[in-house]
């Protein structure tokens, strides 16, 4: 078997091995993990007092129940009962969980939140409510939203921030560029052109499709898997840059040999991706 067949062999069945530890994964609820989360951001009630909840379409949720009672621990025992005893549409139910937005402008339930549900908002200085025109549903892992009110009409909107996530993607991806280049330079001797050329086509390629695919993963899966994905994907970013550069990176002296090239400039991109992540989460 001559070497581009075995690596083409070795390089599907590590994209075998990958997807199957994913696929292993998704289907992952232990409690302790992460849980997707709504945010709705509030326009228009400026200067007004009110308190937030989500209708939802299932009498049960999570911890959550239509048949709950107040107890203290909830809050505000006024805004309980004014949204138990709110007309809600057929079907639809006030399953326990609300805040006081008046000053935060925005309200965030990050355990168990309702796949589908109104916002219903409630005016105690008014003693009055705005429910939204339509229900709504979540759409990622952490679904954002925003409420518009304009008279007694309260329009919500998905507004995930894409063109955020579009930028952290693109500043990433050039980051790592740029590390792997610096690095290559720096301490391997890789200053000819046309090692510089196939260092940043071959970037280009893995890392551009390396961040779409976490931000894919966090888009729908959240930060636990993503994670985890991010790992198994450095693995195959690797393996398959080592084995271009050690085919096609010209390199006269082959000491030391381009896979170790591939390996330290990877860790290398890994360790900042992983370390920066804390410092710029919005970015990284």
């Amino acid at each position: 078997m001559n070497k581009p067949k075995r690596w083409s062999r070795r390089l599907c069945f590590l994209g075998a091995v990958l997807m199957l530890c994913i696929g292993l994964a998704l289907p992952a609820a232990a409690d302790m993990g992460p849980k997707p989360s709504v945010e709705v951001v509030f326009r228009g009630l400026e200067g007004e007092r009110y308190q937030v909840t989500l209708l939802s379409d299932r009498t049960q949720y999570g911890p959550w129940s239509a048949d709950s009672a107040y107890q203290d621990w909830m809050g505000d025992q006024a805004a309980f009962e004014a949204f138990a005893s709110y007309p809600a549409p057929a079907g639809w139910y006030f399953l326990g969980e609300y805040a006081d937005c008046t000053e935060t402008g925005r309200f965030f339930w990050s355990y168990y939140p309702p796949e589908t549900f109104y916002v219903l908002v409630w005016l105690p200085d008014a003693g009055s409510y705005l429910c939204s025109s339509q229900p709504v549903s979540r759409y990622a892992f952490d679904s954002r939203f925003t409420a518009s009110v304009e008279g007694n009409t309260l329009t919500v909107r998905p507004s995930y921030d894409y063109a955020g996530e579009t930028l952290g993607l693109a500043v990433r991806a050039a980051l790592t560029i740029l590390l792997e280049a610096g690095l290559g330079w720096l301490v391997f001797g890789l200053r000819q052109r046309a090692q510089l050329a196939l260092i940043l086509k071959v970037n280009l390629v893995t890392q551009l499709g390396l961040n779409l695919l976490l931000n894919l993963s966090g888009y729908l899966w959240g930060p636990l898997l993503t994670g985890l994905v991010y790992v198994l994907l450095e693995l195959g970013v690797f393996l398959a840059e080592g084995a271009i550069y050690a085919r096609k990176l010209p390199w006269e002296d082959r000491k030391p040999h381009p896979w170790l090239y591939a390996l330290a400039a990877n860790a290398l991109s890994f360790g900042a991706g992983w370390e920066l992540a804390h410092w710029l989460p919005g970015v990284f």
